[in-house]
């Protein structure tokens, strides 16, 4: 396998795991909600101690529907705008078929680790307002918030980065 060929079983785990998490997610709020004291958190800042207690009512499912909404936006996205035409330099010449399944996997591999973040995110968000309606934990663990936004963050140059190898190893294969 040459570099930047990235195997439809890798495409396939990493898309599985994206849609393991938000199914995850659903099934630990699901859980959780019965589980709730009356009195719950709906919103933590990140900044200070501030709380938004409320009773316990469905709006504690705004964040697994929000994630919904963003995973699908986002998938809609990546198959409209990120997928299309992924011609990968500036040739005079239409690139090769290879080039373009090459590029076109690295575009799905990013596609699907940026989903897998962005649940994690989601995911953190909704156990630490759980934790927190319990009294287990003080809020949100910033450290690991940033860790995850850094992550999601990162991806942008690793695509740019394994693009530009993907160019210059093409043009060398040539």
């Amino acid at each position: 396998m040459k570099f930047g060929e990235s195997g439809k079983r890798v495409l396939t785990l990493l898309a599985f795991a994206s849609w393991l998490l938000l199914g995850v997610s659903w099934v630990m709020s699901i859980y959780a909600y019965h589980r709730l004291p009356e009195e719950m958190v709906l919103w933590k800042s990140l900044w200070n101690s501030h709380a938004a207690w409320s009773a316990r009512s469905l709006a504690f499912f705004v964040y697994p529907v929000v994630q919904i909404l963003v995973f699908l936006a986002s998938l809609v996205f990546a198959k409209f705008v990120f997928f299309r035409a992924p011609g990968l330099g500036a040739e005079d010449r239409p690139p090769l078929k290879d080039r373009n399944g090459r590029l076109l996997a690295l575009k799905k591999e990013v596609a699907y680790l940026g989903l897998i973040f962005l649940n994690l995110v989601f995911i953190h968000l909704q156990t630490s307002l759980i934790l927190v309606s319990h009294g287990l934990a003080d809020g949100i663990n910033r450290s690991y918030f940033g860790m995850l936004l850094f992550v999601l963050l990162m991806l942008v140059p690793y695509y740019r980065v394994r693009r530009q190898m993907l160019r210059s190893g093409s043009r060398q294969g040539e």
